[in-house]
């Protein structure tokens, strides 16, 4: 299906007003203590680092940071990691302590398999309260019986395959298990990178390609499994979210660019369109910038039209702009309210430039709401408006002032590469696992991809955008109608997009599955903790312009004691757990 084709898809991205906050002030720096507790295990963490063959793009974003802890959807008391002698190893967090609670398993066969030429990290994917499957990054993956996790029950492996040709290493990137009418069916996704010859290079004008391996196995009593399909995916550029739909029918990926279906076991894929066209970047309809006052947007024509071709209908909060008999140029809710009557369009030599007027002076992120078919091009005047006003969201006071009696803490030339996501061409796509075409497709390139986080354990990972100076948390859903939006705005973190770009250290992100904080960790020793506005006792006044302040949003920060390079992070509603090369940390938030 030709990727810039989309007008019977619902593929826009519905921001939900109700859970912006236009008001925020910042966050505000809290001393309360953090319970923090740790262990210690005793054979250190198995670790790969990429090789001197593993030196592109696509492997450094891929592979290059690994999250070396797993969570249990079903038993969040816990989480798992591997040692260096190929050992599982179950971690349990109480009231008071966190202990490891015994080894549950071993990874067969890897004394051999650690001698594999750029092998890859192992990773643990939980697909039922009592199944899991590991990818041990050599070639092979391991569905195991896990038994009751609640307790230190011994896993046993039910299956062993390499699934790939040549035994290919791959990252394991996500795993689903849901019944059918005839048994079982587990679907993987595994993750490696290809090394392009001549004909490839010139075909995806890159010398690697991602490719994704969606492999599925079947089983009619969950003992015997066999390899039922397979199918793969190319990608011109590497993703940031993969992920299934807990029925197996359907994948959602985020990227830079496109990604297109390139084989399947059981149906032909039918190439229709050159695959170096559907990999290249989507054009936008139209452009747009503002300043402090207006919005400005411009289109170009159709050859022969002139403005009586042209219809405009304008009120303080929707607009319905484009040419009679044909097709909207713009149509829908405004970001903004807008004055109507200084707003005007003019039309000279097929190029149509429509001006609005803002009421207020803020930044829109888009100028209807949902519509991602233009591009916006900054105006560098507005960019240090921004880092201006943005500078002290993170200050240790509470209504700072940056302009008072001290320089401004930021170059807005400095901060302008952080704030102003490059790639245009990323996008959000959902695939229909059988017909092997994109569904659903929604522009992304204003949209930084911040972090994934599981929020519940029967819908697909959600994953964080930014969206202006926030982070909006978009949900994906396993069932979704043509005319429907197949991923849904679930909770909003605010200013986190900006205050992400401005941590040089970052290395994990994550939020509570009940999206009451976020965290942003460090390469090392710490973790930053940004938790929702909440309710104060005594109201205050904010001093610049006098507006009652009845909420107060938390920053704290978690110092470990050690100075290991932080490799893993997981976090549920009640327990931030951290591992660090030799001791894992449980931090109790509430």
């Amino acid at each position: 299906m030709p990727f810039h084709i989309f007008d019977k898809m619902a593929d826009k991205l519905c921001v939900r007003r109700e859970l912006l906050d236009p008001n925020f002030d910042g966050y505000k720096l809290s001393l309360d203590p953090l319970p923090t507790y740790t262990c210690k295990f005793d054979n250190g963490l198995a670790f790969t680092s990429l090789s001197q063959d593993q030196y592109s793009y696509h492997h450094a974003k891929l592979f290059g940071v690994h999250n070396h802890l797993y969570q249990d959807p079903w038993n969040t008391d816990s989480v798992f990691l591997t040692d260096n002698c190929w050992g599982i190893l179950q971690a349990v967090s109480t009231d008071t302590s966190v202990f490891i609670s015994g080894q549950v398993g071993n990874i067969p066969d890897m004394n051999t398999q650690s001698a594999v030429p750029e092998r890859l990290n192992a990773s643990v994917r939980f697909v039922s309260e009592d199944m899991a499957v590991i990818g041990d990054g050599a070639g092979r993956f391991h569905l195991y019986c896990t038994g009751d996790r609640s307790t230190s029950h011994q896993w046993k492996v039910l299956f062993s395959d390499s699934p790939l040709e040549n035994s290919t290493p791959f990252l394991l990137v996500d795993a689903v298990l849901h019944s059918v009418d005839s048994g079982y069916k587990l679907h993987c996704l595994c993750v490696h990178v290809l090394d392009c010859d001549a004909e490839q290079k010139d075909k995806y004008r890159s010398t690697h390609i991602t490719v994704i391996e969606w492999i599925t196995l079947s089983s009619g009593d969950k003992n015997t499994w066999v390899l039922e399909r397979s199918r793969r995916l190319y990608g011109r550029r590497p993703f940031d979210y993969a992920a299934l739909t807990k029925d197996g029918s359907a994948l959602v990926v985020a990227a830079e660019a496109g990604f297109v279906f390139d084989f399947d076991s059981l149906k032909p894929v039918r190439e229709e369109e050159p695959m170096e066209t559907a990999l290249n970047q989507q054009e936008p309809e139209y452009t747009w910038s503002q300043n402090t006052e207006e919005v400005t947007a411009q289109f170009t024509l159709p050859s022969g039209l002139t403005k009586a071709d042209v219809y405009y209908t304008l009120s303080h909060d929707y607009i319905d702009f484009g040419i009679k008999n044909g097709k909207h140029l713009l149509k829908g809710q405004l970001h903004a309210d807008v004055e109507v009557e200084s707003s005007t369009w003019t039309i000279q030599n097929q190029r149509v430039e429509l001006t609005l007027s803002k009421v207020e002076d803020q930044v829109w992120p888009q100028v209807v709401v949902g519509d991602n078919r233009g591009e916006m091009t900054m105006d560098p005047a507005v960019v240090a408006q921004i880092h201006e006003r943005l500078a002290a969201l993170t200050s240790d006071q509470m209504n700072p002032d940056p302009d008072e009696g001290k320089e401004k803490p930021y170059n807005s030339q400095q901060l302008e590469e952080c704030d102003v996501y490059p790639e245009d061409s990323s996008a959000l796509m959902r695939f229909d696992g059988d017909t092997h075409k994109v569904t659903h497709k929604t522009n992304t390139g204003s949209n930084q991809f911040l972090f994934s986080v599981s929020l519940c354990k029967d819908k697909p990972p959600a994953l964080c955008l930014r969206h202006d100076v926030d982070g909006i948390l978009w949900q994906p859903e396993n069932e979704c109608k043509e005319a429907q939006s197949p991923w849904q705005h679930v909770s909003t973190f605010n200013a986190l997009g900006y205050v992400q770009a401005s941590k040089q250290n970052r290395k994990f992100s994550v939020c509570a599955p009940d999206c009451s904080f976020a965290v942003i960790c460090d390469i090392w020793r710490h973790a930053y903790v940004y938790r929702q506005p909440a309710a104060i006792a005594s109201p205050i006044r904010n001093r610049k312009d006098g507006r009652q302040v009845n909420t107060i949003a938390k920053q704290q920060v978690v110092s470990l004691e050690c100075t290991d390079h932080i490799v893993g992070i997981q976090s549920t509603a009640q327990t931030l757990f951290i591992l660090t090369e030799s001791v894992l940390h449980a931090v109790h938030m509430n």
